[in-house]
């Protein structure tokens, strides 16, 4: 008997050491960096870019690492303030830290940026991911005095190149750049124009191009659809667009962009932007849309209303879209008013290269036919078309 109590505390006191160590291990924990910041640029007071980082458990050693930023569509010195090997100390118990990069904000109209921090030198602890991006949204807004009626100079968009446009300046139309698209038939929306490339329905002069929908004393509507396909094609871009759109019941103006691979694979499966869609009896009031394949034709879009309730056919407004690898935005004067992205639309056909249209129609499904009050001719008067790309 005396052996046996002797023998059970012994097995007691090595179960006891046993969970007793067991209690005192150390684990070491796993270190994450958020995978994707993002934040606004910024245009006034100094903005930081804050990227988290986070243990999976506490520890009771203290742990470290460096980390270092790169460029990638950012550039150092012009959208952020670069870092190199910076340390970061967690100290025993604590599970969080942060990354603290400043931004360097500007006026440029442009797309969003992306830069990379990288994780290295990291000691008592796993690291799950060692890289993760920061993208700088931009949200910088012209002033009224840069709008519509003012000059965009190259400060504007500094940092972005323009990489073509048409101004118009010459008193021919460049068919280098373009061609007319010609005939009727209703073009799949029943309107009621017969394209042509006669003089009068589609000329420039005093720097601009007119687009002209007329009406002969026939009742015969004629009208001009101009294209760069085959020509002028792009992909992603800042797409400014200026322009003084006509006005009544029927006319149907439009400013927009088709794959250039349609001739392979269709509408909708090509992809089509609207930059600018207006409906000649509600002169207030532009639709920005994209047209996709997605087991059929679907399609997203937004719209924006003039806020003093005037005409876009009083005077000239510019159009833009900011077309990027993962989204397209749609802009009025500057102002923000639609987006489209990977996680709301099928993206792919708008990553590949379009070409634009430029054309008046008159009727059709959507805006109905002309009636007793339009008056003809009606004009779309287009001041220029630029692509910037950085």
């Amino acid at each position: 008997m005396k052996y046996l109590t002797l023998l059970f505390a012994s097995v007691c006191c090595l179960v006891s050491l046993a969970w007793s160590c067991k209690k005192t291990e150390s684990v070491t924990p796993d270190l994450t960096i958020a995978s994707q910041t993002q934040v606004n640029e910024g245009n006034a007071n100094p903005v930081k870019a804050i990227i988290s980082l986070s243990l999976s458990q506490a520890s009771d050693k203290e742990i470290s690492l460096k980390w270092s930023t790169s460029d990638q569509t950012a550039k150092a010195g012009e959208d952020y303030t670069a870092v190199t090997d910076a340390s970061i100390v967690f100290a025993p118990g604590e599970t969080s830290k942060n990354i603290e990069i400043s931004l360097l904000n500007d006026l440029v109209f442009e797309f969003n940026d992306v830069f990379k921090i990288s994780i290295t030198s990291v000691k008592n602890a796993i690291i799950t991911n060692s890289q993760a991006k920061v993208v700088i949204l931009n949200d910088d807004i012209y002033t009224p005095e840069l709008a519509a009626d003012g000059p965009i100079t190259p400060d504007h968009y500094e940092g972005m190149n323009l990489v073509w446009s048409d101004e118009f300046n010459v008193a021919t139309i460049n068919t280098d750049w373009w061609k007319f698209e010609k005939g009727g038939g209703g073009w799949g929306n029943n309107e009621l124009e017969i394209y042509t490339d006669a003089s009068e329905n589609a000329f420039a002069a005093d720097g601009k191009l007119n687009i002209v929908a007329t009406k002969s004393s026939g009742g015969v509507y004629n009208s001009a659809r101009m294209i760069t396909s085959g020509k002028k094609e792009f992909t992603y871009g800042r797409i400014d667009v200026r322009a003084k759109l006509p006005v009544g019941q029927g006319i149907w103006p439009a400013i927009w962009m088709l794959g250039a691979n349609i001739g392979q694979v269709s509408w909708p499966a090509c992809g089509e932007i609207d930059i600018m869609e207006y409906l000649g009896h509600d002169a207030s009031k532009t639709y920005g849309t994209a047209h996709y394949n997605d087991n059929g034709h679907q399609y997203r879009g937004g719209n924006y209303t003039l806020p003093d309730g005037k005409g876009f056919n009083e005077k000239f407004h510019v159009f833009t879209i900011l077309w990027q690898e993962n989204s397209i935005t749609w802009y009025v004067d500057y102002q923000k008013y639609y987006e489209v992205t990977p996680s709301t639309i099928k993206f792919d056909a708008f990553r590949l290269p379009q070409f634009f249209i430029l054309n008046v129609a008159v009727g059709g499904n959507w805006p109905g036919n002309p009636d007793g009050t339009t008056i003809f001719p009606q004009t779309m008067q287009v001041d220029y078309v630029r692509v910037f790309q950085p």
